[in-house]
């Protein structure tokens, strides 16, 4: 019988490598506006407290996707200041403007940084880079492209600074407080404490009646209106568009979304006019003489735009004049 003694012979060279562990990266997503569900029972102190907070989530659930430079994360928390802001301004009747003042004056701090960027975002992405495919060549085209692009991060840079500044997560802490304790009622007499007691339906329903009014009387007269003029039409229907949705489920569905559909509708097309009278500014900012190719260019490419979407209002107004107004008795 022979033995044979197993040695261990030591494995000489580098040993194997062990595998990276697996690092799990979220990239944040933007967020929209969810619906209110408000209790036809509330009263008007409880939808103005729901209403500020909605919109207040809104904002916060946007942060992360503003801090990752993402387009629409920017234009989501603009949208959620702006609804803020409505929100405390359509419930001026119960709690007047010197009681939210601070808040008013915060947000438009915020929407003076939030305003560039996403100015200088949709003129980007809805009237360059649209442009350059059909001049993919134009050399002057290409070099104003890169100089935009600077000046947008940079605007995107002062907003980052402001958001990560401690004023900024004191103003969303301070405004929590302000509505957990109902602050405002320190200042208002007893006769307006009791108004917030009313239902908020006694108070949606003049709200909204007397926004849709304004709306009419002001876009009857389109054709004759300046480019002022029609800049605060669109804040009259977006402000009549905000109300409805804040007290939308208080109103029969159906005629709720029909109307809110004729709405944005009348919007997006006072939007994008908007954006294009925008853009002389924005190249004035650039530094773009009148003497540029380019500027004579872009400014041909916004005219032709413009008259595009002058076009369809008149289509867009009749069909919000034929809605049913949910709020009619």
């Amino acid at each position: 019988l022979i033995t044979i003694e197993r040695q261990h012979i030591p494995i000489t060279g580098p040993k194997p490598l062990a595998p990276p562990p697996i690092v799990m990266t979220t990239i944040p997503a933007p967020v929209k506006a969810s619906p209110l569900h408000l209790d036809a029972a509330a009263t008007a102190e409880e939808a103005f407290i729901a209403v500020i907070s909605a919109s207040l989530y809104h904002a916060k659930a946007n942060y992360p996707a503003v801090l990752d430079r993402q387009i629409e994360g920017v234009h989501q928390m603009r949208v959620a200041f702006r609804r803020l802001r409505s929100g405390l301004s359509l419930f001026r009747p119960l709690i007047p403007k010197t009681v939210s003042v601070e808040w008013t004056n915060a947000i438009g701090r915020l929407n003076d940084v939030l305003g560039p960027a996403r100015d200088w975002d949709v003129f980007l992405e809805d009237s360059l880079t649209p442009l350059l495919k059909q001049f993919p060549r134009k050399r002057g085209l290409i070099l104003f492209r890169n100089q935009a692009e600077f000046i947008r991060q940079g605007h995107y840079q002062v907003l980052l600074d402001r958001l990560v500044e401690p004023e900024y997560a004191g103003l969303e802490q301070r405004l929590d407080d302000w509505l957990d304790c109902r602050a405002w009622r320190e200042t208002l007499t007893r006769r307006q404490r009791l108004r917030l007691a009313d239902p908020v339906l006694s108070f949606a329903t003049p709200l909204l009646k007397h926004d849709d009014r304004r709306v009419i009387r002001q876009g009857r007269k389109f054709a004759e209106l300046s480019t002022a003029q029609r800049h605060q039409l669109r804040i009259h229907i977006k402000k009549l568009r905000y109300a409805l949705e804040f007290f939308a489920s208080c109103y029969p569905t159906p005629a709720v979304r029909s109307i809110l559909g004729a709405l944005a509708r009348l919007q997006d097309g006072l939007g994008v006019m908007n954006d294009i009278t925008v853009v002389e500014r924005l190249l004035d900012e650039a530094g773009l003489t009148w003497a540029s190719a380019a500027r004579q260019v872009l400014e041909g490419w916004c005219a032709c735009r413009l008259e595009m979407q002058q076009r369809p209002f008149a289509e867009h107004w009749r069909q919000f004049m034929a809605q049913e107004r949910p709020w009619q008795d």
